[in-house]
């Protein structure tokens, strides 16, 4: 299978084209050694692996993936390093790219989603996010690369997009919040929370915000240079404009922010599907973000799917409003209707996921991490929406806008135009409503969640059950 570019423009098609190799020479330090010996070693690293463990099979195989990996990496370093130059404003400046070309963490990410459009494309066995381990990069910094390459190269096989946004999802849901993942250095920088969804989304993008009142940071995450998202440590003669930079704890609201789309878009599809009101809506996401920001702990080791579970669950048994087919409205408030019976409420997976290896620690189903963990740091919150707790009702947290009414901050955040064709032939195809600006994956078609699979699955064998023990009888809402 060619899976590799065409037309690299001068010299090997294996190496940079003579219009890069002429920015590294204009550096103030040409990096031209320092980056084909990182290449070197890393293909190097992953081939050595291969053989160790594959015994023989598709070793060609495994060698063409990384020469097609080389010829993908320099055609889009070289894209990005333009892209990044023009909307500094910074073209002319001979040094402008030093940072980058000298960041040794962007530049190995970089290398290695190469190698992952690769191997993917020629069907190796390397499932996400083996890559990854072989060449021991963390998915926190992996996925920070993502959007970048899908911006800069417009011939990427639409097979291959709908890979790439699936990974980010796999390290924004589960892979990221590991114990040992750099994630928690950046929590505990930003005083232990993870920041609000006012914090990191544009007022576009909040559902309902009054603008007026609206106080976002001063430099959107959005707006951030790319060598930041790394943590580059720069100095006034190779960073011209680092007067106007945000801080680099925007890296955490970048990651923030795509958490709060993925999540709020999963959110409003269960409430959609279960007929769930736009008002429990808003207070499940109240308590799903509280538990982010103010308990971020939880999600250690977690999948952030958990979590809104557990948020769905608690709201439902605070809001006590389902009538149960004939029994007396005052008896269900009033006595003993089975609230608080984790049986009697939203259906949770029997295990946690399977993105975990398995490992000598305590494992228990869903039920118990909330009786025993999630409960006890989360139920004063939830409380507060009680009807019956005679409690101040707390205001509800900012909802991320999802669909049409977003896209009015696109082109500020010159997002390539060259990325809305890959869900259909013509920009014009997409579906009514599809998310454009957000993470990767929320502008492809993906697979749904096991939960929402799961939550659809439910709803269809009630609606069969209801359709038989009654006939006559319409849909009730679930609110």
């Amino acid at each position: 299978m060619d899976n590799g570019p065409h037309g690299n423009q001068g010299r090997s098609m294996f190496g940079p084209s003579d219009r890069l190799t002429a920015e590294f020479r204009a550096c103030c330090r040409d990096p031209t050694d320092a980056i084909e010996t990182r290449l070197k070693f890393m293909l190097q690293t992953f081939l050595q692996h291969h053989r160790d463990t594959a015994g023989g099979e598709n070793n060609h195989l495994a060698a063409k993936s990384c020469c097609a990996a080389a010829i993908w990496y320099y055609r889009i370093l070289e894209n990005i390093l333009s892209q990044e130059k023009e909307r500094l404003g910074i073209e002319d400046d001979p040094c402008a790219s030093q940072v980058l070309l000298e960041l040794d963490l962007f530049q190995r990410c970089l290398v290695a989603c190469c190698l992952e459009i690769t191997l993917f494309s020629n069907s190796l066995p390397y499932e996400f996010p083996l890559l990854l381990q072989v060449l021991t990069l963390a998915p926190y910094h992996f996925i920070k690369v993502i959007e970048l390459v899908l911006r800069a190269e417009r011939c990427l096989p639409r097979d291959v997009v709908t890979h790439l946004a699936q990974s980010e999802e796999r390290v924004l849901e589960s892979l990221a919040w590991t114990t040992d993942s750099p994630l928690w250095k950046a929590i505990r920088a930003n005083e232990g929370h993870l920041p609000t969804c006012q914090q990191v989304m544009p007022p576009a993008r909040i559902e309902g915000q009054n603008q007026a009142d609206f106080q976002p940071d001063r430099n959107p995450p959005g707006d951030m240079p790319v060598e930041f998202s790394f943590g580059a440590e720069t100095s006034s003669s190779t960073d011209l404009s680092a007067e106007n930079r945000p801080p680099r704890s925007k890296s955490l609201h970048l990651f923030a922010r795509k958490v709060y789309m993925l999540m709020g878009k999963r959110l409003e599809k269960l409430c959609s599907t279960l007929s769930i009101s736009e008002e429990l809506r808003l207070k499940i996401w109240t308590c799903f973000e509280h538990s982010l920001v103010h308990f971020t702990d939880l999600m250690k080791d977690r999948h952030l799917d958990q979590l809104l579970m557990c948020a769905i669950f608690m709201i439902a048994k605070v809001c006590k409003s389902v009538l149960i087919s004939g029994q007396d409205t005052e008896t269900l408030l009033n006595g003993d209707n089975n609230n608080g019976d984790p049986a009697h409420g939203f259906p949770t997976p029997d295990s946690p996921s399977s993105h975990y290896p398995p490992a000598q620690e305590e494992r228990v189903n869903l039920i118990r991490f909330y009786e025993k963990i999630y409960t006890g740091k989360m139920y004063d919150c939830a409380d507060q929406f009680d009807p019956a707790s005679g409690r101040d009702t707390p205001p509800l947290s900012p909802y991320p806008m999802q669909g049409r009414a977003g896209r009015a901050s696109r082109q500020s955040q010159q997002v390539s135009s060259s990325l809305l064709t890959f869900n259909s032939e013509t920009p014009g195809d997409r579906e009514e409503g599809e998310d454009e600006d957000g993470p990767p994956a929320q502008r492809l078609r993906v697979a749904e969640s096991f939960m929402q699979r799961r939550l659809r699955s439910m709803v269809n064998d009630r609606e069969a059950q209801r359709d038989r023990d009654q006939p006559s009888v319409s849909q009730p809402d679930l609110h």
